[in-house]
């Protein structure tokens, strides 16, 4: 048995011996004793890579135990979609937003959960935030999809256990060695309108005790929309030694840059352009210290550099040009205990980080009225340090999660994060859930020590607190439709907003987000899935209109409502296809000009040959936005129009 699997094993060892009816909870069977084979493909169909989770309290747990709003998305389901980024995954997910749609390997600018601020949202990779410590944005474009193993997304906060993350967490969890061989791996390529290549490479294998896997891939076009063209990068690594069958060390090594067009904007007669350079690099152990007590620690370091040049439209003269740069080191140690009823985590989080900032822009001089050119220079640093533990305690057919973690920063005050989670297997077919949770998210360097254009430092800005509260459930009582339902409750207390009179970024009050997630999935009929989901978001609260005047009121620029349909075919020898669509109705801005009468469609499909023991291939197209729809926020930002795309691939 491999490292993993003994791994693995004992971790679920109590709590399905504690629960022994859980582990059919989705399958829908009839007669629980003797299931058919209908009931034995419902139970693959949902439960297959999903049986444990390890984000809501950073173990091992199998879902039917976790609380929280979690959606779990694998490797298969994102080959299906043919994605380039994780921005694009996202952006079918129930409760999560990114827009606008652009080039892939662009900028996206907006991430949301919930109707959640982009900088609420923490996306972790290996363990590492990805997220910038200067604006504490996540750039979800120049994140490659190929290398991912699976995406686990808690919908709401997480900081009983991660710490800031206000509005929920997305985590990456890359792709480990193939342990069945040596060597293998997958080849794919593929090309669109305008320039638009995808290619990648992977390798994976194992000879014992020492495993690998490696991807290259790169993205490039000359942009689907005018002035976002994109020309990227990246490499990826992963090694792991076995040196013993309870222990486990691993390495990581992530490096990407990218150079693309940000867009132009004729309503300013500016053009903007942008570039970056990302690294990661992990080195941590897992040691199983007994049958019941894992030891994991690990080190990361990170660096997020990045910068965008603004020119005039007409002459193309430079009128700014802002360069970040933030490395950041740190640490993890963590111990898992599992006894009886009981599975215990208790963990501690370190982090150092520094924002350097070279700010350059054209303005007027005062005195003889001359263009000259300005220079600003700012640095900050953000330290951090954290002690959190949970506990999941499963008797009958409950479980209940409590947890608590205590955060303290170095730019604004500590914070103590309480959790409270409950499930109950109400039958084979159905669970139900409720949470509470306290979170927060902490102010970014750029509004607490500076770091834009025309943007004055708080450092007195306090961290941004919010209640969470949900309940929903999850059932197969249809036997062939899975539905889950989820009703949520967001109330964010000093809720951060620029104030144009200081300049400054303020603590300015509440905000309320109220609404409900449905989702439904049917089983394979004659080889076609199809599945649904709708999203209802109502927030209330103060916001700032186009003249930097103060409200309070229905917030706009909010996903209010959002549909979710796609209908996928799979007969797993020969042909693959799937629509998927989205129609956003935004509540926005009246100057945003913004468009959401049309669902966007996206139409994939693939034909598979070469099918044997070593080699198999497949071609595949995509047909991105099939009638031409348009569905935007804002119109200085448009979704780009029907594209096509094909590509092969090859698995070796």
């Amino acid at each position: 048995m491999s490292y993993r699997d003994n791994t693995i094993k004992k971790r679920v060892l109590v709590a399905t011996t504690s629960c022994a009816g859980v582990a059919l909870w989705l399958c829908g069977a009839t007669t629980p004793v003797c299931a058919d084979y209908d009931d034995i493909k419902v139970l693959e169909m949902f439960y297959e890579d999903k049986e444990l989770v390890v984000t809501p309290t950073r173990d091992p747990k199998p879902i039917s135990q976790v609380a929280e709003n979690v959606t779990v998305i694998t490797a298969k389901e994102i080959q299906a979609l043919n994605a380039h980024t994780l921005g694009e995954v996202l952006n079918t997910i129930p409760g999560v937003h990114v827009e606008p749609r652009v080039t892939p390997g662009g900028l996206s600018p907006t991430l949301s959960i919930q109707g959640s601020e982009s900088n609420h949202v923490r996306v972790v990779m290996d363990g590492v935030t990805i997220n910038n410590v200067s604006d504490f944005l996540a750039d979800v474009g120049a994140i490659p999809v190929q290398r991912i193993a699976a995406i686990e997304i808690i919908k709401g906060p997480a900081s009983s256990a991660w710490g800031s993350s206000l509005g929920g967490i997305i985590n990456i969890i890359t792709k480990s060695p193939d342990e069945a061989r040596k060597v293998g791996g997958v080849f794919s390529a593929s090309m669109g309108e305008r320039t638009t290549g995808d290619f990648c490479l992977e390798l994976s294998g194992t000879s014992s005790p020492l495993g690998y896997y490696l991807a290259a891939d790169g993205i490039t076009s000359d942009g689907l929309q005018p002035h976002t063209n994109v020309d990227s990068g990246s490499v990826y690594g992963k090694l792991t030694w076995d040196p013993h069958e309870d222990t486990r060390v691993l390495a990581t090594y992530s490096y990407s840059r990218g150079e693309r067009g940000l867009g132009t904007f004729p309503q300013y007669g500016i053009l903007q352009d942008g570039d970056y350079e990302h690294l990661i690099a992990t080195l941590g152990m897992t040691h199983a210290l007994s049958e019941s007590l894992d030891l994991d620690i690990a080190a990361r370091f990170s660096r997020r550099d990045y910068g965008d040049v603004s020119d005039d439209l007409g002459t193309g003269l430079e009128l700014g040009h802002n360069r970040y740069q933030q490395p950041n080191l740190g640490a993890s140690a963590k111990l898992a205990w599992r006894a009886g009823i009981h599975s215990v985590t208790l963990g501690t989080d370190y982090d150092n980080g520094t924002m350097s900032a070279n700010l350059k822009s054209l303005g007027v001089d005062p005195t003889s009225g001359d263009l000259v050119t300005m220079r600003a220079e700012t640095d900050g640093r953000l330290e951090r340090w954290a002690i959190f533990a949970n506990d999941t305690i499963v008797w009958n057919s409950w479980s209940i999660t409590p947890g608590l973690r205590y955060d303290w920063t170095s730019t604004s005050n500590d914070f103590l994060s309480p959790s409270l989670g409950m499930t109950y297997n109400w039958s084979d077919h159905t669970v139900l859930r409720a949470y509470v949770a306290r979170g927060f998210n902490i102010p970014s360097l750029v509004a607490t020590t500076g770091g834009a254009q025309g943007l004055q430092p708080n450092p007195g800005l306090e961290v941004e607190k919010v209640w969470s509260y949900q309940v929903g459930f999850e059932t197969t009582l249809l036997r062939y439709v899975w539905l889950k339902s989820t009703l949520f409750r967001h109330e964010v207390s000093d809720f951060q907003a620029y104030d144009r009179e200081t300049g400054s970024y303020v603590n300015q009050g509440e905000q309320r987000r109220d609404g409900i997630e449905v989702e439904a999935k049917t089983i394979p009929f004659f080889n076609t899935t199809l599945s649904a989901g709708y999203t209802f978001i109502d927030a209330h609260g103060p916001f700032t209109d186009v003249n930097g005047v103060l409200h309070n009121g229905k917030v706009p620029n909010i996903p209010r409502h959002t549909w979710d349909v796609a209908l996928n075919y799979d007969d797993r020898k020969l042909l693959r296809g799937g629509l998927v669509g989205r129609h956003t109705r935004w509540n926005a801005r009246e100057d945003f000009k913004s468009r959401d009468s049309a669902m966007i469609w996206d139409l994939t499909g693939g034909v598979r040959f070469l099918s044997t023991d070593n080699l198999s291939g497949e071609l595949f197209f995509v047909a991105h936005n099939l009638f031409n729809g348009s569905q935007y926020l804002i119109e200085l930002s448009k979704n780009p129009g029907r594209w096509y795309e094909g590509g092969v691939r090859f698995n070796f």
